[in-house]
C-alpha cells in the first residue's frame, strides 16, 4: 500500500524490497526516486517533469570491493510489453549479468556492450528468408515449376521453420537452445509434414536442399547440407505410379474413344489420339503452335520451355499424325493454337493440359488411366511388342539418356531411329483400333 505523506512516500517497509504490486502502484512525484527491490537492484522512478518513466537499474563497485567506483548498470524499463521487464525478469537479468562479473572479473559495461554486438552481429546474419528469396530470384527454372516450389517454401519451409531464423542455426553439428542439432531440426520439421502427407514432406526437404545449397555457395552456412537426403530420411511411403492399360486393353479404350459417349468436345478428342500417337506430357502437347510444326522435314519442334528438360524436342510427323493435326486446322487453322477449344479469359490460351485425363474419366477410366499413363505403354510396348531399343524409344519420350559424360559428349538425335520407330508406333495403334 502507498502511504502519501507530502513529498515523501512510504511504500509498505522502507527496509523490505518492494514487490510487484507495490511497484505498480507507485505514483511518480516531483523528484528522482530510488527504491530498493533486492540485491542491490533498484526501481529507479523519473519525476513527473522528466517523463515519470519506471526502470530497473543494478548496482555495482569496479573494481571490486570497497575500492572500487561506484556504477550503474541499466537493465530496462519497467512493464509487460514487448522488450520491457517485469520485477521477476529484472531480477533474473541482473543475477545474470553479476555471475558474468563474478566468473571473468569483467565491468558489468563490458557484458552489455558483447551483448549488444551479438544482437548486432544477429540481426544482420543471413536467415532463411534471406536465403530462399535469393534463391528464387536468381533460379532458371521453368515458370510453372518456380511457382510450385515458391508455394512450398511460402506454405510449408517458412512457416515451419521460421522465417527469421538465421541460417548458421541450420548447421549441420550445430546444438541449439533444446539441444537439437541444425540437422535434427530439419528432420523434425520433415517428419511433422510427412505425418500428414509422406510425398510432399519428401519434396519439401528436396527443395529446401536446393535453398541450402544457395546458401552454402554464398558462404552463409558450412557444410554439409543439413536437408541431405538419404534411405532413412525418405518417407516410407510407397510411390504410385500413373495408372496405365495393358496392350490387350487398347481395342476396348479406342472404342470407347471413337463412340465419345460423354460428348467430349472435338478438340480433345483429337488430344487424347494426338497424346497416343506422340506420348509426349500433355502440358507439352497443349500448347501447340501450328508455327511449331515443319512439313518440310516433317517435325513437329517443341519449344524449350514446355519441356521438362528445358530443351527443345523433336517430333517426327507420322502420316496419322498429321491427318489428325490437318483436322485441327480445319477447324483451328485461323488460330494460335491447334488445341484452342474457344474459351477465352482462362488461365490458358489453349486446352487446359487437364482436359485430357478429364475426358478420360468421362470416358469411364477414373483410376484407370491417365494421360501421363500413355508414356509407359509406349515405352514397355515399345519393346516388347515392336522391339525397339529402350534407348531410342527414351530419347523419344525426351528422357535423359546415359551418365554426365555421355550427356556432355554425345549429341547424336538419333532421329532416323525414332522416325522409324514412330511410324511403326502409329501402324501399332492403327492395328489396335485407334481411328483418325
Amino acid at each position: 500500500m502507498v502511504v502519501l505523506w507530502g513529498e515523501k512516500r512510504v511504500v509498505g517497509n522502507p527496509k523490505k524490497p518492494l514487490t510487484d504490486s507495490e511497484i505498480r502502484s507507485l505514483v511518480p512525484g516531483s523528484k528522482k526516486e530510488n527504491h530498493p527491490v533486492g540485491n542491490s537492484l533498484f526501481l529507479t522512478i523519473e519525476s513527473v517533469r522528466k517523463g515519470s518513466s519506471k526502470r530497473f537499474v543494478g548496482r555495482y563497485r569496479f573494481p571490486p570491493g570497497r575500492g572500487g567506483k561506484q556504477r550503474e548498470y541499466a537493465i530496462g524499463v519497467y512493464g509487460k510489453k514487448a522488450g520491457q521487464f517485469s520485477l521477476r525478469a529484472a531480477r533474473e537479468e541482473w543475477e545474470k549479468v553479476r555471475a558474468w562479473g563474478r566468473e571473468t572479473g569483467g565491468d558489468l559495461q563490458d557484458y552489455k556492450r558483447q551483448q549488444r554486438k551479438a544482437l548486432l552481429k544477429q540481426q544482420n546474419a543471413p536467415t532463411l528468408q534471406k536465403a530462399v528469396d535469393e534463391y528464387l530470384a536468381s533460379s532458371k527454372l521453368r515458370v510453372s515449376t518456380l511457382n510450385d516450389y515458391t508455394n512450398c517454401l511460402q506454405n510449408q519451409v517458412l512457416p515451419g521453420l521460421g522465417a527469421h531464423t538465421p541460417l548458421k542455426d541450420f548447421t549441420w553439428s550445430q546444438e541449439q537452445s533444446d539441444g537439437r542439432t541444425g540437422r535434427q531440426v530439419v528432420l523434425d520439421w520433415k517428419k511433422e509434414i510427412e505425418k500428414r502427407a509422406p510425398i510432399q514432406s519428401d519434396k519439401a526437404l528436396m527443395v529446401l536442399r536446393q535453398v541450402f545449397a544457395y546458401a552454402i555457395d554464398h558462404g552463409w552456412l558450412d557444410h554439409p547440407n543439413p536437408a541431405l537426403g538419404s534411405k532413412h530420411a525418405k518417407s516410407k511411403t510407397e510411390v504410385k505410379h500413373h495408372p496405365t492399360i495393358p496392350w490387350g486393353e487398347l481395342p476396348a479404350f479406342f472404342d470407347c474413344l471413337h463412340q465419345n459417349k460423354p460428348n467430349g468436345s472435338v478438340v480433345v478428342v483429337a488430344a487424347v489420339k494426338v497424346l497416343f500417337l506422340t506420348f509426349l506430357r500433355v502440358g507439352s502437347l497443349s500448347g501447340l503452335r501450328w508455327s511449331e510444326l515443319d512439313y518440310d522435314d516433317d517435325l513437329w519442334v517443341v519449344p524449350a520451355e514446355r519441356m521438362k528438360n528445358r530443351k527443345p524436342h523433336l517430333v517426327p510427323l507420322t502420316a496419322p499424325l498429321k491427318e489428325v493435326l490437318e483436322q485441327l486446322r480445319d477447324l483451328n487453322g485461323h488460330q494460335e493454337y491447334a488445341f484452342f477449344t474457344g474459351r477465352t479469359g482462362g488461365k490458358y490460351p489453349h486446352m487446359n493440359p487437364s482436359s485430357i485425363t478429364n475426358h478420360l474419366k468421362n470416358l469411364g477410366y477414373s483410376g484407370i488411366l491417365v494421360g501421363h499413363g500413355v508414356r509407359s505403354i509406349a515405352l514397355t510396348e515399345g519393346q516388347q511388342i515392336l522391339g525397339y531399343s529402350a534407348e531410342v524409344i527414351q530419347r523419344q519420350m525426351s528422357h535423359i539418356v546415359g551418365d554426365k559424360v555421355r550427356q556432355a559428349y554425345d549429341h547424336s538425335q538419333m532421329l532416323d531411329e525414332r522416325r522409324e520407330f514412330m511410324n511403326a508406333w502409329s501402324d501399332a495403334l492403327l492395328e489396335r483400333g485407334l481411328r483418325i
